[in-house]
């Protein structure tokens, strides 16, 4: 075995610029393929979340009497299929926001709040409930003579999530499978090189009677070890780009409010070391290994005779 690797060796290190493009070109692959996993991912899972949660959100405008608004949302509470229904101003969600990013209330005072503040009603549905007949309601109240300003229902922003996950998911698997393509063709023809030019060597393995399998298992190993070399730094690139942002970026606000995005929809196992993380790795360097080994093996097949 030892003479095979050393074998392996010696043939990498006589195409040292095919190998590097081959390394190079799968560890992009494996790199965008993995950042497309996990966006998509991510729109899927807050698809399901967002699915889970249906709100219809109510915009007042300032000038509308506070008891008119309470009036109305009394008459929500006691509708069929409400979870919930909530009142605050434009002003509460500001000082809400500024709680959940890190600043106590007695920091809030630095800070100015919407002088007209917009009044908001939320009103929260269980799971799976038709929206329409609350959306008509909100429509019969605006006619009546409310002063409502607009009126959001969550599963439009559900929609256009889900769209942006096909989107990504068919765009991320078209470049992916295009670059998957090249690193075969790429691998294929480099092996197929190798074997070339090493030629007359074969052809003395093969007078003193080696066995076939033995004369290809070098070239065959040649490409595993682009495969485990460019997936392993694919995925070692991305964890310390990880890593580091954790540790560079918590304190920052953006990165708070993605840290609880991320978190409220499932995946809160990214920002802290878990098995995840090497069960998941495991995956992508045994992946690097099969398509480095079956395109090998395939130009052994075609090239050596």
């Amino acid at each position: 075995m030892n003479l095979v690797w050393a074998t392996t060796w010696k043939y990498i290190r006589r195409n040292p610029g095919l190998s590097l493009a081959s390394i190079v070109i799968i560890t992009v692959t494996f790199s965008l393929g993995t950042l497309f996993f996990v966006i998509n991912q991510f729109a899927t899972k807050s698809v399901i979340y967002l699915q889970s949660q249906p709100t219809l959100s109510v915009f007042y405008d300032p000038k509308e009497k506070e008891e008119n608004i309470i009036t109305f949302k009394s008459y929500l509470e006691q509708q069929e299929g409400v979870l919930k229904v909530t009142y605050s101003t434009s002003a509460d969600i500001q000082k809400q926001y500024l709680t959940s990013i890190g600043i106590s209330p007695e920091q809030q005072g630095q800070y100015t709040f919407d002088a007209n503040q917009i009044r908001i009603i939320r009103v929260q549905l269980k799971p799976n409930v038709a929206y329409q007949p609350f959306v008509k309601m909100v429509d019969d109240e605006k006619n009546k003579g409310a002063l409502i300003i607009d009126r959001v229902f969550f599963q439009d922003i559900v929609e256009k999530i889900r769209q942006f996950s096909n989107t990504v998911t068919v765009s991320s698997i078209a470049i992916t499978t295009f670059l998957f393509i090249i690193s075969i063709v790429l691998v294929y023809l480099t092996i197929g090189f190798t074997i070339n030019r090493f030629s007359q060597e074969i052809e003395i393995m093969d007078l003193v009677g080696a066995e076939p399998r033995v004369i290809a298992m070098p070239f065959v190993m040649q490409g595993m070890v682009y495969g485990v070399v460019a997936s392993s730094i694919s995925y070692i690139s991305i964890l310390l780009l990880w890593i580091g942002a954790n540790i560079v970026l918590k304190d920052n606000i953006l990165f708070k409010f993605i840290h609880d995005m991320v978190s409220s929809v499932g995946l809160q196992a990214l920002f802290y070391p878990s098995l995840l993380f090497v069960v998941f790795g495991l995956i992508e360097v045994g992946m690097g290994a099969i398509i480095g080994y079956g395109c090998a093996y395939l130009a052994t097949k075609r090239y050596i005779k």
